[in-house]
This record gives structure tokens, sequence and C-alpha cells, in this order.
């Protein structure tokens, strides 16, 4: 009984030995909300009647996540204020990978995956509605403001699973989506003690 006895209280030691150098390492991580202002660009073509032309719109975002030293990923929603478009939005996430190599800046590179949904009037008067899975990829800089506020200023080119859309004979290409973007990304501890 007194060998169960020690061997018992022998393996709680060792395992709250472990448990306590377990627990005393911890990741540095952050949990993120950025707001995000960008300038974006991309062609549309009219395939059947040869004509290209060039989008120039402003877009907005919101963005929340988390960080570690190294990592960061990105739930994101954006809205999108085209010409002649009733609506152009994107939902996706994004993931980073953080160079830290500064105390007050680092650099960013990160791929980027989600869902693109618009709306517009075609060249025949027609409600055209496009709906395709992206992808793509961004890079950019991070300053550090604080420890709890980052400005960031970054580029951005996405592009369209589905870059083709035809509706009533008439056949419409997307080319890549291409961003410089702008954004306020505020930092903050779940659990701080």
């Amino acid at each position: 009984m007194k060998k169960t006895i020690l061997k018992a209280i022998t393996t709680l030691g060792l395992l709250s030995t472990v448990t306590l150098s377990a627990s005393s390492y911890t990741y540095n991580t952050r949990s993120l909300v950025g707001i995000e202002g960008g300038y974006n660009t991309f062609d549309v073509e009219n395939v059947s009647t040869a004509v290209r032309e060039t989008k120039k719109f402003a877009g907005l975002g919101l963005k929340i996540g988390a960080q570690t030293d190294n990592y960061r990923l990105f739930l994101s929603a954006r809205n999108s204020f085209i010409d002649g478009y009733d609506y152009a939005l994107t939902f996706g996430a994004e993931a980073q990978y953080l160079m830290n190599f500064s105390s007050f800046m680092n650099m960013y590179i990160g791929a980027s995956t989600g869902y693109a949904t618009m709306r517009f009037v075609d060249s025949n008067s027609l409600s055209r509605e496009v709906a395709s899975p992206y992808f793509g990829g961004d890079v950019g800089f991070n300053v550090h403001l604080g420890d709890e506020l980052d400005f960031e200023i970054g580029g951005r080119i996405v592009k369209l699973a589905d870059s083709s859309h035809t509706q009533n004979a008439i056949t419409y290409n997307f080319d890549n989506i291409v961003s410089g973007y702008m954004s306020l990304i505020f930092k903050y501890s779940m659990d701080e003690h």
C-alpha cells in the first residue's frame, strides 16, 4: 500500500511539474480588429463587342483576426464603390507571415481566399450578377504606433476563379483586381492578467 501511495505521489508530482512548465510557456497572441480603406482597379471586357474598360474605385473593409509574433490571420468583409455597379462585395480570409526586422515596424506577405459578388447593368441594359470564389496574395508593412495600434499599408492582387460570365449570349471577362490599401489595426489581449 505504501508503494502504491508513493507511486501515486511521484506521478502527481511529475505531472504537476510538466503542467507548470508547459503553462509557463505562452505565445505572444493578440486579437485584432482592422478598418481598411483602399483604391482598386480591374479591367472588364465585353467579348461580344470587343470593348475593354478599366474600372477604378474606392473600397472600405472590416477585418477581425489574431496574431502571434510571426503569423496573422484575418476574416474580412469589403465593400467596393464601383461606378455603374449596384454592389461589389467580398468576404474572405487572409493568412500572413510577419517578418519582424525592427522594433517599430514589420513586413508581411500573405495569401487570401474568399468569395466575391457584384451586380451591374450591361451594355444591353440587362442586370447581371457575378459571383465567384477568389484567391490572391498581399504584401505590405505595419508601423507600430503603440502597443495597441498599427498603421498598415499594403498591396493586394486577387483573381476571380470564374473570371468569365456569360448571359444572353454576351460574355464579360474580368481581369485581376489590384488594390493598394491602408488600415488601422487595433490590437488587444483577451486574457490579460
